[in-house]
């Protein structure tokens, strides 16, 4: 891989905890749903919880493979 995977866990979490405290920001609680007004061509309405779910998988990934590459280097 091109990046190695205990540098996934840090990443997404750091995007979990951004989309977390964004509200912040605006002065509503944490884990406030913000979304976009405009909804993107594809996609839709891109809102908070998107980007942490993002961060969730991308730590989910970066664990997995962790434990994937730890047990096949010791076989």
């Amino acid at each position: 891989l091109r990046v190695q995977p205990m540098r996934l866990m840090p990443a997404g979490l750091a995007l979990a905890v951004f989309s977390a405290i964004l509200p912040v920001f605006k002065g509503l609680p944490i884990m406030t749903g913000l979304w976009l007004s405009d909804p993107l061509p594809v996609i839709g309405l891109v809102g908070s919880a998107l980007l942490f779910d993002l961060g969730v998988y991308i730590v989910v990934l970066g664990v997995a493979l962790t434990i994937i590459f730890t047990i096949s280097e010791s076989v």
